[in-house]
């Protein structure tokens, strides 16, 4: 007798999107439910602002994984999310929950859905070709996000093996250093995928919104508290477009203002990568009408409900 796929709810969207309040109120409607976080900078301790993490409260009250545990002078691969993110799964279907995947880091969520039902693995030639269109930096920074020891080992000037170590990545969803070891039960899931989309002008002012109220909830203190904390730069964790203005700002290097802006640019960039990754999932999209959040919310819940039924 064939075991049915475990069912795994996935809550997608760019940049501010509100996937975050969205999570919340389906897992109150659900309530058997343990949310699973895509995000690559939420994993971060002592960075809660900028990262947009749930309240503590909300985070006790529903179970959340994969928040809130990494040292900022840690890196964490695409590779261990996908890895963490399976075993989690499992163990929520087995206490009978259902898990659901929250976030919009597109490289995290494309490794982990990568060969589901209706989408398929490209064929190796048409890989190939996306890879060798790629600059010699950008395969190497994308293997060390994946494969950190194989990219160490091959180095960053090797352009051939760099493809095809990606190449095996991607179609075998293994690490090329990972040595096989006899597999435990097979476990099968089917995701479906929900996304919250917003016309680009609002999204534009939701993202400025967001910055401003970073900056209003203590970003810069925040940052600061870290340095009191003894870290020292370089810090993985503040590698990235919310963060590095902050400590160009707090280093005398920008105004309060430039910070703000570059803060914004950069999120707006970001979104754009994101929206190319998710073009290519097949996501159902939901677009709240003139910002009625609690509709969305009401629609999103029953079109989950009747997919769960039908499953």
């Amino acid at each position: 007798m064939v075991e049915r796929a475990k069912p795994v709810l996935c809550i997608l969207g760019p940049t501010a999107s509100g996937k975050t309040a969205l999570s919340i109120d389906l897992a109150e409607r659900l309530q058997n439910v343990e949310i699973v976080s895509a995000d690559s900078l939420a994993v971060y301790k002592y960075l809660d602002i900028g990262t947009a993490k749930p309240p503590l409260e909300v985070r006790q009250r529903i179970p959340h994984h994969l928040v809130d545990f990494l040292d900022p002078r840690e890196r964490w691969s695409a590779y261990e999310f996908r890895r963490e993110a399976l075993r989690l799964f499992r163990e929520i279907s087995l206490r009978g929950r259902l898990p659901v995947v929250v976030g919009g880091t597109a490289f995290y969520l494309s490794t982990l859905f990568y060969g589901i039902p209706g989408w398929g693995a490209p064929q190796d030639r048409n890989l190939r070709w996306i890879l060798e269109r790629m600059s010699t930096e950008k395969l190497y920074a994308l293997l060390v996000s994946v494969d950190p020891h194989r990219a160490r080992k091959i180095g960053k000037r090797d352009r051939k093996r760099l493809i095809r170590a990606l190449e095996i990545f991607l179609l075998t969803l293994r690490m090329p250093s990972e040595k096989r070891t006899p597999c435990q039960k097979s476990w099968t899931f089917r995701y479906l995928l929900v996304g919250i989309s917003w016309s680009k002008e609002k999204l534009r002012e939701r993202i400025k919104e967001r910055v401003e109220e970073m900056f209003r909830q203590g970003i810069v203190e925040e940052v600061q508290r870290l340095f009191e904390r003894g870290y020292h730069l370089p810090i993985p964790a503040l590698e990235n477009f919310t963060y590095r203005p902050v400590v160009d700002f707090l280093k005398g290097r920008c105004s309060l203002a430039a910070a703000k802006e570059e803060i914004v640019r950069g999120t707006l960039t970001f979104v754009k990568r994101q929206m190319n990754w998710f073009r290519k999932m097949p996501i159902t999209w939901f677009s709240p009408e003139d910002g009625d959040f609690l509709k969305l919310a009401e629609e999103v819940y029953h079109f989950v409900r009747t997919h769960l039924e039908e499953g």
